[in-house]
């Protein structure tokens, strides 16, 4: 019995020795960048299109458009000549030209190089704004100014397919919390010396967005909001639930993420909800029926119109309350079919979670009557004359879910106009890089996309790309389908199966 214990322990020693031996190969073995193709040309060419003027809402059509570069040359309503070989030519008859989408809240996972940069590219995602950086490098859904920073230097130098970062964030202030048990007090950021503190650490980081959360507490919020504006540090996020979404917008937060927000500071109880010892503590069924029953439009539209006077833009991340109101639903869930395992798993213990707050038929319910009012909002907003950025929230799903959410938006009431600006125009406007992205226009950045459909018409036409010309290179239907083919063969692969959990295990030792 002795000799079958040693010879089982023995077996199970080397078993375990393979296991391990093979987990760490997947885990350090190098990851080929997906490849660009090749480029024979200087200019590209395209004849006959119909392009979509975002700014005038209205389509120019069958334009001749010269880019050199990835510079737009020249439109014109005649041939250009420029039929030589350094010049590639693109039929255009009887599709549509769009500016490139931007998505401006995305979280940009530790391993996004491998996958997520190209799926947001070959979706027309060719910007971003990233929403929270990491608490240190092993942070692994979450990014440093340093990785930033490098990808965009792959990107701009076509080492890496993937969109234009433009930020770099830092992680999220949320008050005092255990996690920085073990890091200097003022990042719990709990009083005004330490508010002051936590802006210079950001500043010396080189950070150029702060991003608030739910619980600092009022006087914090106020004196960092002040420092960041001393330090010409922008400041966006969540509506801390201290704070009124007036207050907010006046100290100078520049963008507010999430519709939910204006929901929770425009109905009766808000006022005594703020001053409340824990007021997200009370988030559950009762109180989200007290906000829908009590909502106040008359409220709503004086926080609307505090933002637009304050030029204060709104991004709602539809789809955040979409996965809320369809957490329990297969046909919902199943747009995670296709992504790795493991952020698959991960995206269903989020979505389980939310069921589990309540699982009855009021709370299922209330959670889809929240989803709706928030589409009723972003309605109103638009109306009112708020800034719209269009932003996904849905870091599983790189470049698809921004699409979602145009149709989200698109549900809510908007034009598909006003649906276009808030992920082209509305997004260069936010960082005052009109002059160079969000409409095309002679001179400016040749960020485009090639639909088949028009997508005014139908949103969901962004859906179906033909072409994308992105840093001066043209990518066609075949190109762009062999890309995504290499994007779902990796997804699926347990190369990126092992470095997620990898990082996630480096990351538990925090």
């Amino acid at each position: 019995m002795k000799k079958k214990i040693l010879k089982f322990s023995k077996y199970f020693a080397i078993s375990l020795l393979v296991v391990l031996f093979l987990f760490f190969g997947l885990v350090f073995v190098p990851v080929p960048k997906i490849d660009f193709p090749d480029k024979s040309y200087t200019r590209l060419l395209i004849k006959n299109i119909d392009i979509v003027d975002v700014k005038n809402d209205r389509i120019l059509e069958n334009k001749f458009v010269l880019i050199a570069g990835n510079k737009i040359i020249r439109i014109a309503d005649r041939l250009i000549s420029a039929d030589d070989a350094e010049t590639r030519t693109i039929d255009g008859r009887k599709q549509f030209l769009i500016p490139a989408l931007w998505d401006m809240h995305v979280h940009l996972h530790k391993q996004y190089p491998y996958i997520a940069g190209a799926e947001f590219v070959v979706n027309g995602v060719m910007h971003v704004r990233d929403m929270r950086g990491a608490y240190n490098d092993r942070d692994p859904f979450a990014s440093t100014p340093e990785r930033i920073m490098k990808w965009n230097k792959e990107v701009e130098g076509l080492d890496l397919l993937g969109p234009k970062i433009h930020n770099l964030t830092s992680l999220a202030v949320e008050g005092p919390h255990p996690m920085f048990d073990r890091s200097p007090d003022f990042f719990n950021c709990s009083n005004e010396e330490e508010a002051k503190l936590l802006v210079q650490y950001f500043k010396d980081q080189g950070v150029d967005l702060i991003k608030i959360y739910n619980n600092i507490p009022r006087n914090a919020f106020f004196e960092l909001l002040k420092q960041a504006q001393l330090a010409e540090i922008d400041v966006a996020g969540h509506k801390p639930v201290r704070i009124s979404t007036a207050e907010a917008s006046n100290a100078g937060m520049k963008s507010l993420e999430h519709a939910r927000f204006l929901i929770w500071d425009s109905y009766e109880g808000a006022e005594a909800l703020r001053k409340d010892n824990d007021p997200k503590s009370r988030d559950n069924t009762d109180l989200r029926e007290q906000m829908l029953l009590g909502h106040d439009t008359l409220l709503l539209d004086k926080n609307l119109e505090t933002l637009k006077n304050n030029g204060t833009w709104y991004c709602p991340t539809h789809l955040t309350r979409k996965a809320d109101a369809y957490a329990d639903d297969n046909i919902f869930r199943a747009r995670y079919d296709k992504i790795n395992p493991i952020l698959r798993l991960l995206s269903f213990e989020d979505l389980d979670a939310t069921i589990q707050e309540d699982t009855t038929v009021r709370g299922r319910k209330t959670y889809k009557d929240f989803y709706f009012k928030s589409l009723e909002i972003t309605k109103r907003a638009n109306e009112k004359g708020v800034g719209i950025l269009a932003g996904s929230d849905v870091p599983e799903l790189p470049g698809t879910s921004l699409l979602d959410e145009l149709e989200e938006l698109s549900k809510a009431g908007l034009s598909n106009y006003d649906v276009l600006k808030t992920t082209t125009l509305n997004s260069a406007r936010y960082y005052n890089l009109e002059n160079q992205y969000g409409a095309i226009e002679a001179g400016k950045t040749a960020d485009l996309i090639i639909l088949p459909q028009n997508p005014i018409a139908e949103i969901s036409a962004v859906r179906n790309v033909s072409g994308l010309i992105y840093q001066g290179i043209y990518l066609d239907k075949n190109e762009i389908k062999k890309i995504k083919e290499k994007i779902y063969s990796r997804n699926r692969s347990l190369v990126l199966s092992a470095k997620l959990i990898w990082d996630m295990v480096v990351y538990s030792t925090l």
